[in-house]
């Protein structure tokens, strides 16, 4: 039975490969966080997920460097290939499939050194760095959207599109507030956003008698906006409480649903969500996040945005006013026909691995 490492950091896609290979005979660890950010001392979404799946997690510290690097996180750059390859050299699998960022590149990095194949697969439209490097010793690049393609080789690349989790391809709207109301949808990543959450929680009153909302906060121990959000909604009216359905974190299994059932996403515009945006044809009103590779987010965004669904408001201008006209404007927006993207990336990448 061949031994698959999956790691990297886009969970959701991952997990979906993953599942794929189990059913076809493969053995899959994990290399991924235990926690999602520095301090936080809940168990991660990556975590909670996979493991609820039955998969053997392997948590790997590992450095990375952010515009506010401690001492500790950069001494954790050449620890973290260590770490990883004492874990490689502990699982022995027959080969590693990174879904990127810095973790994706220590697993991938040190399975190089030790011989055993690595696949990527690029979810951005603008690939990262620690992808693109791993991109010269992969097997093969897979890429959820084409023009990441001029960041690697052009032999090694295949578009395939994103992993979609078998909940989207089922998805149907149903009824999740008792009223007629438009529906809101907030994601802030799957960690949250303490930002756009900060200012949602200052319009909540403005909101709630014309919306139903559906908020996912994130559950970080640090800012507790999860916590927050309860407190608010205990400060309600019966009536605007029952428009308001805040969230620590939405499974995997259930954002389908959630996303064919609302009528207006609100949130960032990472890789997957950009995809399942794309994917359903939602209405959006995007605030990319602002570190990453090359703005990646905001050329997500700028992808819906001009296909005519979505509207961009930069973070940095963000206020309770603005994001009020917003959602206002957005709501507006026809409902436009994108190209059709793929759906069997999953299928591809399993029967490309051909171990």
């Amino acid at each position: 039975m061949p031994t698959i490492v999956i790691t990297g950091g886009h969970h959701n896609s991952a997990l979906v490969v993953a599942k794929e290979l189990v059913k076809k005979g493969f053995h899959v660890a994990w290399i991924g966080h235990r926690f999602s950010t520095r301090g936080d001392t809940h168990d991660s979404a990556e975590y909670l997920e996979v493991t609820s799946v039955g998969l053997s997690f392997h948590h790997l510290k590992a450095g990375k460097i952010d515009s506010t690097p401690t001492l500790e996180e950069i001494a954790n750059i050449p620890l973290g290939f260590i770490r990883a390859w004492r874990l490689l050299k502990q699982i022995k699998p027959d080969a590693v499939v990174s879904f990127g960022g810095y973790l994706g590149l220590a697993v991938s990095l040190s399975a190089n050194l030790l011989r055993i194949p690595v696949y990527l697969h690029e979810q951005t439209m603008l690939a990262g760095k620690a992808n693109r490097l791993a991109g010269y010793f992969a097997r093969r690049v897979f890429l959820a959207w084409k023009s990441a393609a001029r960041f690697f080789p052009a032999n090694k690349t295949c578009y395939v599109g994103l992993p979609l989790r078998e909940g989207l391809l089922s998805a149907k709207p149903k009824k999740i507030f008792q009223n007629s109301l438009p529906t809101i949808l907030v994601l802030g990543g799957k960690q949250g956003s303490h930002i756009i959450n900060t200012h949602l929680f200052a319009i909540l009153a403005d909101l709630l008698p014309n919306f139903n909302l559906i908020h996912q906060t994130g559950t970080n121990s640090v800012t507790r906006d999860y916590e927050a959000s309860l407190a608010l909604k205990n400060t309600l009216s019966p009536t605007l409480a029952a428009h308001y359905l805040p969230m620590g974190y939405i499974h995997e299994n259930e954002v389908g649903e959630y996303l064919a059932s609302c009528d207006l996403y609100l949130g960032r515009s990472g890789a997957h969500v950009t995809y399942e945006l794309a994917y359903f044809g939602k209405r959006c009103l995007l605030i990319p996040y602002i570190h990453t590779t090359g703005s990646e987010q905001y050329l997500q965004a700028k992808y819906l945005r001009d296909a005519g669904l979505g509207i961009i408001l930069p973070q940095s201008e963000l206020s309770a006013a603005i994001l009020l006209s917003g959602i206002s404007s957005a709501l507006k927006l026809p409902l436009a026909t994108l190209p059709i993207l793929p759906t069997n990336a999953t299928k591809v990448m399993v029967r490309e691995l051909n171990l």
